[in-house]
C-alpha cells in the first residue's frame, strides 16, 4: 500500500505543531534570495561545515539531520512563501521540501513538518 503523499502544513502559528521535543526554525518573511533562505536554514538547523551552499547540499543535509541529537520533530514554519511567484527558484526549493518530508516519513528517524501561513495555501496548491 502506498503511502499518502507529503503535505505542507498551513498554520499561522508554529506552537500548533510543536511539542517539547521540536526544533523549530523560522523563516522570515520576505526572503527572494537563495543564499539568505539557505543561511537561514543553516544557521537554524545547524548545517554542518562541508555544507556546500547549493540546491543539492541542501537537499542532503535536509535529509540527513543526524547532527540533530535532541529533536525528534523539526519545524519549519514560513511567515510567507520564499521568492517570486512561479520563479524557479522557489519551484525547486518546495519540492525539495515534499520529497524530503517523504523521505522522513519512509525512514522515520525524525519528523519534518512545513509550515507556510494559511494565506499561502492557494498559492501553494498543496
Amino acid at each position: 500500500m502506498d503511502s499518502p503523499p507529503a503535505r505542507f502544513h498551513f498554520f499561522d502559528d508554529p506552537a500548533s505543531c510543536s511539542t517539547g521535543d521540536s526544533l523549530i526554525v523560522q523563516i522570515p518573511a520576505g526572503i527572494v534570495n537563495k543564499h539568505e533562505l539557505l543561511a537561514v536554514l543553516a544557521k537554524g538547523l545547524d548545517f554542518p561545515d562541508y555544507f556546500g551552499w547549493n540546491w543539492d547540499a541542501f537537499d542532503e543535509c535536509l535529509r540527513d539531520l543526524s547532527w540533530i541529537d535532541d529533536s525528534r520533530r523539526i519545524v519549519l514554519f514560513h511567515e510567507d512563501v520564499p521568492f517570486e511567484p512561479h520563479s524557479e527558484e522557489r519551484s525547486i526549493y518546495l519540492e525539495i521540501l515534499r520529497e524530503a518530508i517523504a523521505a522522513s516519513v519512509a525512514e522515520q528517524s525524525y519528523e519534518l513538518i512545513v509550515i507556510f501561513p494559511t494565506a499561502s495555501q492557494a498559492e501553494i496548491g498543496d
